[in-house]
């Protein structure tokens, strides 16, 4: 099975203010606030990466451990996927 590659939902609304962003979804009428790092790989999800390519840029852009890198991405893209900002389905593996 290939690999997912996750992608925010276009019907969100998002601003972003001194590198943060917060994220209002007017199908649940919640806000969502993100600090920084979030805010980075938040702004990512486009859906033209897997989660494993995104970490592996990341880790050489920042100097953090690849695996480091790539449990933080999974955690925070796992998150992102409860709280239903996520489109698609999960990744295996």
């Amino acid at each position: 099975m290939a690999a997912s590659r996750p992608q925010v939902r276009g019907d969100l609304v998002v601003v972003e203010l001194d590198g943060e962003a917060v994220v209002y979804d007017e199908r649940s009428g919640e806000l969502h606030h993100l600090n920084p790092s979030a805010t980075l790989i938040f702004g990512l999800l486009d859906g033209s990466a897997t989660i494993r390519t995104l970490a592996d840029d990341m880790s050489q852009a920042f100097g953090v451990p690849q695996e480091e890198m790539e449990s933080q991405v999974r955690a925070l893209v796992g998150q992102l996927r409860r709280l239903g900002l996520i489109e698609g389905k999960a990744e295996v593996g």
